[in-house]
């Protein structure tokens, strides 16, 4: 099988859809372990507000919503 290099080379028909497995396991272990980051500010930013009082001064100020 002259365009099938993968296969040609094992001898195996099944070849690639052992390599999508194997790809699939490692994409499955990666994502297990990554931490869960929702909710949480970036690391290294800093925060924009030191109180909530200030954080409702910061609102009053915007501008309105435009209206559509």
């Amino acid at each position: 099988m002259k365009g099938y290099p993968l296969i040609s080379v094992t001898g195996s028909e099944l070849m690639p859809a052992y390599y999508v497995r194997a790809a699939t396991v490692v994409g499955v272990i990666a994502v297990a372990c990554m931490k869960e980051t929702a909710g949480q500010p970036l690391s290294g930013s800093p925060p924009s507000v030191a109180t909530p009082e200030e954080a409702a001064r910061m609102v009053d100020k915007q501008a309105p919503a435009p209206r559509s």
